[in-house]
């Protein structure tokens, strides 16, 4: 897989790992940190409930940093190791919210054909429409 860098010269997480990301759960992203190498850091937002936002309301901490890493991905894997990546960061990171995500993954990974994944990621990247064919034998999930 590919590495794309944005205007800054950043790479840019791939969008399918982010939209499957944000399908599990909306304060899950991917962010690229100087120190982590080859890897993207797996963030998740903080909940409003967190106490930690009162050290942004007090200017503390920049509003940027407001999210835990909860683990790494390497930047350099398929879209078919992805997921298993995902699903063990999730069974180690202690909150019981990311161990039910990860209850989650195993079972879409067990209900969905890779080929309708392989085939909507190059579909991504290539930034062509499927072929019709292809679109009549798979949906795409959103």
């Amino acid at each position: 897989m590919a590495v794309l860098l944005n205007s800054a010269g950043q790479p840019e997480p791939p969008t399918h790992v982010v939209a499957r990301l944000r399908a599990l759960h909306a304060g899950l992203h991917l962010r690229f940190l100087e120190h982590t190498g080859e890897h993207w850091a797996i963030c998740m937002e903080w909940t409003p409930e967190d106490r930690r936002w009162e050290w942004v309301q007090a200017g503390e901490t920049n509003p940027a940093s407001a999210y835990n890493i909860i683990g790494y991905l390497p930047m350099l894997c398929s879209a078919d190791e992805a997921p298993a990546y995902l699903e063990r960061t999730f069974r180690q990171y202690p909150k019981d919210e990311v161990r039910r995500m990860a209850d989650y993954v195993e079972q879409y990974n067990a209900t969905q054909p890779i080929a309708q994944a392989t085939e909507q990621a190059l579909a991504e990247v290539l930034d062509q429409p499927m072929a019709p064919s292809s679109r009549s034998r798979s949906k795409t999930v959103r």
